[in-house]
């Protein structure tokens, strides 16, 4: 049985006034960026978790590649590291005895912009289950806790991760690409 031709108008026109307000993920229709869109942006106050559901595997790219500069030029950035809970684990630049130092040369699940931000933000379980490998443990085979509830916009996390750059160079100790097998 056909739709009369006003009823499809009227519900094509009420899914369009749901997607200009963001309402189609509230029905059930999973959003995705545009082609247009890429990621990311100084300054975006999305929450980690949005932006993480928001863009494909191998599409979050800091918008500072820069690291060292931004750590230079924000005396607070390592007051932003502190401020989520990270040090109590990991224990600023010396390790906090549960969880790797960050300082210790080594990337157990890479160090991608894409890998970093997805594995503070979901945390390490969740990291596995979208398909991503752990590549080693070194002496601590505890498992990293999502975060991305915790730190506020993904440009505080943008930040967080490169100040972590900044003490850890991502050129200094491979693999310096890590994505998922396919």
């Amino acid at each position: 049985m056909a739709l009369p031709t006003r009823k499809v108008l009227a519900l094509v026109a009420g899914l369009s006034g749901l997607a200009a307000l963001g309402g189609l993920a509230a029905i059930g229709i999973n959003q995705s960026a545009s082609a247009e869109e890429t990621c990311c942006k100084e300054g975006d106050t999305t929450p980690p978790t949005e932006l993480v559901a928001k863009f494909p595997k191998g599409q979050l790219h800091s918008p500072y590649p820069d690291y060292a500069k931004l750590a230079k030029d924000d005396p607070d950035l390592v007051k932003k590291f502190r401020a989520p809970g990270c040090n109590e684990c990991h224990g600023g630049t010396g390790g906090g005895g549960i969880c790797p130092a960050l300082t210790q040369g080594v990337w157990f699940w890479g160090n991608t912009d894409d890998v970093l931000f997805r594995l503070v933000t979901l945390g390490s379980a969740d990291l596995e289950k979208q398909g991503y490998k752990r590549l080693g443990y070194g002496s601590v085979h505890a498992p990293m806790p999502p975060m991305g509830m915790t730190i506020k916009t993904s440009d505080d996390l943008w930040k967080i991760i490169a100040w972590i750059r900044s003490i850890n160079p991502p050129g200094t100790n491979p693999p310096d690409k890590v994505l998922p097998a396919e």
